[in-house]
Formats: structure tokens, sequence, C-alpha cells
């Protein structure tokens, strides 16, 4: 009998839908097993946040075998000082955040002009790929090193990554590091850095890259389509912003009196908001909101509310009222995160009858 050996690869991308429980789906996987060694990873401070109170929750104490880091801390304390000195002798002591592109006329055989400005502190936009360097000049010794210190890597909102993150994560994958990237790539709200690198992959087109290190074999992609969150009427509403992306179910099967999504007239906030008490939510602090305390859409990522109040900017006053997607090409994801923020109810401020689907007057 011939023995089958499974090719199946141990890094794995999982698509989560907003509100699909993705930190709680970490967490509980990485708790699992005390036996192993973990990295969760993510990048913004409030996601950090979030999965150590997710860790106390279901642990009841923090876990001495899990270490919940940021993404640059991970690329600053395991990938690039450890075997610095085979490419720079000055100590790297911090990192030098570049809101765009560093140094765009350095070539990267500079060493020091190209990746710290000749200084002590790396570029934002290019620690990765110097990681990627290390690694080979080091003769792999970079990836060796993280193989004996983690069993297994999250990341949690793998959609943040870009540039030079993705040529080190598949570098990575090759090497045989375990990695787990879980994320949604309809919600790419930031990004860890602007380098040109990788820049047909940013944001939703992320997903491309993922099918591509599936097909070459480096990890497999799943999705999980279904939301605790929101009930169906909004959950449908989202969907329909990326129609090719695979149906959500949702799993929030109580009823209020007043669940869906509707649109209001201006005259009618006020009467609205004393009878559902909704957050409310903007595009940014252009829009307008009748003097109400508003959250950009942007920082309402990984929030819940019973219900949100949307005062749209005027692009999105044009697809509410046409129906026609092609108008909100540049900010689909935001709304989608904005949409996806509520249990029970989304109400758009816009008077005129709406060219979407789904959509209700209130009051009716």
């Amino acid at each position: 009998m011939r023995r089958i050996i499974s090719t199946k690869p141990s890094s794995n991308v999982v698509i989560c839908a907003a509100g699909g429980g993705k930190t709680t789906h970490i967490v509980r996987e990485a708790l699992a097993n005390p036996a192993q060694r973990v990295a969760i990873l993510t990048y913004t401070d409030n996601n950090i946040q979030g999965i150590r109170k997710c860790v106390v929750e279901e642990n009841k104490v923090p876990a001495a075998y899990i270490e919940v880091l940021s993404w640059f801390t991970f690329l600053l304390r395991e990938l690039t000082r450890p075997y610095q000195n085979v490419l720079y002798s000055k100590r790297v002591k911090g990192i030098h955040w570049v809101a765009g592109r560093s140094d765009k006329y350095a070539t990267a055989d500079n060493i020091g002009r190209y990746y710290f400005g000749n200084s002590d502190l790396i570029y934002s936009d290019k620690i990765a790929r110097f990681a990627c360097a290390c690694n080979e000049a080091s003769g792999g010794r970079v990836f060796a090193r993280l193989r004996e210190r983690f069993d297994r890597i999250y990341i949690d909102e793998i959609q943040d990554m870009a540039g030079w993150d993705l040529e080190l994560l598949e570098a990575m994958m090759r090497a045989g590091i375990n990695l787990t990237l879980v994320g949604d790539h309809r919600q790419p709200t930031f990004r860890t850095n602007y380098a040109g690198k990788n820049s047909g992959y940013g944001g939703y087109k992320i997903i491309k890259k993922f099918r591509e290190w599936e097909k070459r074999g480096l990890c497999t992609v799943d999705y999980q389509t279904h939301t605790h969150r929101c009930n169906q009427a909004i959950t449908d509403f989202a969907d329909a912003l990326y129609a090719a992306e695979p149906k959500t179910e949702s799993h929030n099967k109580e009823e209020t009196k007043h669940d869906g999504v509707f649109h209001i007239r201006l005259e009618d906030v006020a009467g609205y908001i004393e009878t559902w008490r909704p957050q409310v939510l903007r595009y940014d602090k252009t829009s307008k909101c009748a003097g109400l305390p508003a959250m950009n859409f942007g920082i309402s990522k990984g929030m819940t509310f019973d219900r949100v109040m949307i005062f749209p900017n005027k692009v999105m006053g044009t697809w509410l009222r046409t129906g026609e997607d092609k108008h909100i090409d540049g900010s689909r994801a935001k709304i989608y995160v904005a949409v996806t923020r509520a249990r029970y109810s989304v109400v758009f401020v816009h008077a005129d009858p709406p060219g979407l689907k789904g959509i209700v007057k209130y009051p009716a």
C-alpha cells in the first residue's frame, strides 16, 4: 500500500466578513495549543489593544506563550536587528516614519542612504525590504531564527499590508514559516506604507496576491462568509458593494421595531436621533453633519453600534440618487466599513428617492 503524503500548504489566508469575529477566531486558535509559541501581529495600536483584551477575555489571564506585537515592532525586533550587521554597522535604534516614499533618488546598493538616510533610523517604507536583504545576505539566518522563535505567526488585518511587506510574507512562506493571514480585502482603510513595490495589489486588489500565492502552492485561501453583527438586510446591502464576492449570511436573527437600511430627510433627523439614538458617521471632517458630533468612517473600523446614521458627502449623494457604483470607486471600502458597523439599522441622511435597492424611506 502506497503511503499518501499531504502537500497542503502550512500557511493560510482567511477572509472574514465584517462582524465575522476574526479577532476571536485568531485568539481561540492561538490558545488551543499551549505547547506552541505564537506571535499575533497587526498594524494599528487599536487592533493591538483589541487582541490583548480578547486574549484575556478568552483565557482569563494573559497567555505567556502568545506575543502580541505591532507589525513594525516585529519587523524591527525580529527581522532587522538580529542580523543587521551583515549589511549595516550602525545599530538600528528605531524607525523613521515616512508618510509617502523616502529618498526616491537613492539606490538599494547604497545601504546607508537608501534604507537609513545615513542615520540610525530605518525608513518605514523600506524596513521590510531590508529584512529580505538581511536574510539573503546572512544565508537565510534571519528566517531560520524566526522558525525557532515561533511555531506559527498570525497577522490580523492583512489587507493593510503593502509594498515590500508582501514580498517579505511570500519569502517567509517559501522558507517554511507557518503563517495565518486574516482580514477582509473589502475593508482596506489603512496601509502600512506607500512604497511603489506591489502597487498593483493595493487595497481591495490584495486578493489577487493571495490567489497568486494559492496558485503557487504557498498557502490556501478560505472565506468565512458569516457575520454575527449585521442583520440580513444590512448584510445584503453591504454585499451589493462588492457583488463579485461570496454572499454573507447573518447570524444576527434578533428583530427590533426598526431594522434595515433607510433614508431620511434632514428635517427629520432630530426626531430620529431622539427615538433611536444612532451613532453618527461621516466620510471625513469636511462632511456636514447638521452640527452633530460625528465619527469618521475610518475611525469606526472594528467598532459595533446598534444603529448608525450616515451623512453622505457629495460623491455618496450622487451614488445614492443614481444607484451607479462608478461614483464611489474611490470610497467603496469606507462606505462598506460604515454600513457594517450597525447591528439593526442604517439610515442615510438623503432626501431624494434613492436609486439603490434595499433602502426604505423613514418615516414610511
